[in-house]
């Protein structure tokens, strides 16, 4: 999994969280408006569908087709620039960049260095939450050591240990605990409805998914959301647990209040509250300790029924598939690898008999295009500008039988645009759609001097660059080199091909035969566009 798609998978876990915390809050508002209650079980299997949902739609989140909702807000590139590219020897292999938004633009930041902090943060996170984890699993453990097995209720275990204050239970593979206070075995009635809360939680699946929300917690941590509805939770699991209780006549809710409010001073002073445990009075808030009372002795709230939580399941599951399928186009990937590049290539190739090669120079000078802003930006004008030329260019290619790709010398050459001459690489001065130089304009019959240049011309530009490329076609039988020899000469190519004993103008390349740097590979890669043009949309 690339950085960018390891990125749009963690920014969409934070969407679903957000988008699906504020349905359930808009969800409990308008309860307690209407005076009416879902009932704490109920709820409690709502907020575990919604979150089951959400860890299945991040799972299948890559598996999703790519769907451009709306404008990205950070974009991948091989460069920072066109211009930079060759400096920066970007593939897409490497690191890249990501366009961030900022107050006063967009911001550039080489991905692999961000990569490093993000793994260097998620790293120590890991290495804090996993110690704090530990520490307390290992506590737990040396408390079960420390305490006696006074009771086996299936897989469950119940210990009685002198070490603590306050009950709770926890679940580790293979095992699941109850601890009781030594304290509280001595009152019998209590004792039997502690251990009866604390089964509950075993029952409900909370021992559980306190690992979940440990884990949220954890990737999640700048994310308030999290930590909000991980509280939340907590607080309906123990509305749950008093809820089963009381409404099963497993206890009585008088009595039940009483012992609440007693183990509750008890736990006041007790520091170890270990985060993979759940416990009858961890959460010993006056308020909540409060509505707890209330909750289980006024039973006054009208109940709804449960088919409108179902709907309400659904409607957060179609919001968040939403949420998940549009989050795709989050963070948008430009650069381009060799398997959709060879996607682009074969259309490319159906129905021409220019031959349309895809190796690593193509997709580097691809990259350059469609990988980099300004590529895209020159290849939108250029092709934009094409438009202006096509129809007369296109007859003279029929005219003379040659392939439709050679459309996209100009692209290469001049963007389109009809450039005065102007200094070459070797101060060799060129000119026009097709930037000939003078002596080969001369040599095709173009008037080139101080009074005229028909290399501005575009019509016998055209004509004559045709000629030129047929001409070399016919010479070398390939219009690979015939290309070569457009930008470097009939008689280096031959030369390059003598000295190498080899007719590959890919071998010429490799070799520094050619004249432009990557002109061929450039060529290619226009070819490629030009053929997939939503490529650089």
């Amino acid at each position: 999994m690339s950085f960018a798609q390891a990125l749009a998978l963690y920014l969409n876990l934070n969407l679903m969280l957000m988008v699906s915390f504020a349905g359930l809050s808009l969800f409990s508002q308008a309860l307690r408006f209407t005076k009416s209650s879902l009932g704490s079980r109920p709820e409690l299997r709502l907020h575990y569908f919604v979150l089951s949902s959400i860890l299945f739609l991040t799972v299948i989140q890559p598996l999703l087709p790519s769907h451009q909702s709306f404008l990205p807000a950070v974009k991948v590139w091989s460069a920072q620039s066109s211009m930079s590219f060759n400096q920066d020897d970007v593939t897409t292999a490497s690191h890249g960049y990501l366009s961030l938004p900022t107050p006063k633009g967009q911001s550039m930041v080489r991905a692999d260095r961000l990569a490093i902090v993000w793994a260097t943060i998620g790293l120590m996170l890991f290495v804090f939450s996993g110690v704090w984890l530990g520490r307390d699993i290992r506590a737990l453990l040396l408390i079960a050591n420390s305490s006696v097995v006074v009771r086996r209720l299936g897989h469950v275990r119940i210990y009685v240990s002198d070490v603590v204050r306050i009950p709770f239970s926890y679940w580790l593979p293979g095992q699941a605990s109850v601890v009781l206070p030594a304290s509280l075995v001595e009152r019998r009635g209590d004792c039997q409805m502690v251990m009866a809360h604390e089964l509950q939680h075993h029952r409900q699946g909370d021992t559980r998914w306190v690992y979940l929300f440990w884990g949220l917690r954890m990737i999640c941590v700048v994310n308030p959301v999290v930590h909000f509805w991980s509280r939340w939770i907590s607080e309906i699991q123990e509305f749950a647990c008093d809820e089963t209780l009381i409404d099963r006549k497993k206890v009585e809710s008088q009595a039940y209040a009483r012992c609440l409010v007693e183990v509750a001073q008890s736990a006041i002073d007790q520091k170890f509250e270990p985060v993979c445990a759940t416990g009858l009075t961890f959460l010993v808030e006056r308020n909540l300790l409060k509505r707890r009372i209330q909750k289980m002795l006024n039973k006054s709230s009208a109940r709804i029924d449960w088919k409108i939580g179902v709907v309400v399941s659904l409607l957060l599951l179609s919001v968040m598939g939403a949420t998940t399928f549009a989050s795709k186009g989050l963070i948008q990937d430009r650069r381009v690898n060799m398997a959709e590049a060879q996607i682009m290539a074969d259309r490319a190739q159906q129905g021409t008999s220019f031959p349309v090669v895809l190796n690593d120079l193509v997709l580097k000078q691809l990259n350059r295009y469609i990988g980099t802003p300004e590529g895209r930006k020159f290849m939108r004008a250029a092709m934009a500008q094409m438009e202006n030329y096509k129809n007369s260019i296109s007859e003279n290619l029929q005219k003379y039988g040659l392939p439709g790709e050679i459309l996209a010398v100009p692209i290469i050459e001049s963007g389109y645009r009809n450039l005065p001459e102007r200094e070459g690489p070797a101060t060799v001065k060129s000119a026009g759609l097709w930037q000939f130089i003078p002596s080969t304009a001369r040599n095709f019959g173009l008037r080139v001097d101080k009074q005229k240049d028909e290399r501005l011309d575009v019509g016998l530009s055209t004509d004559a660059a045709l000629r030129y490329l047929q001409a070399n076609n016919l010479r070398f039988k390939d219009w690979h080199l015939a290309a070569l020899a457009y930008n470097m000469g009939e008689r280096a190519v031959q030369n390059g091909m003598n000295a190498l004993d080899s007719r590959n103008a890919w071998t010429l390349i490799r070799n520094g035969y050619e004249g432009d740097k990557d002109y061929l590979p450039k060529l290619i890669a226009a070819v490629l566009i030009l053929r997939n043009p939503e490529s650089v949309e």
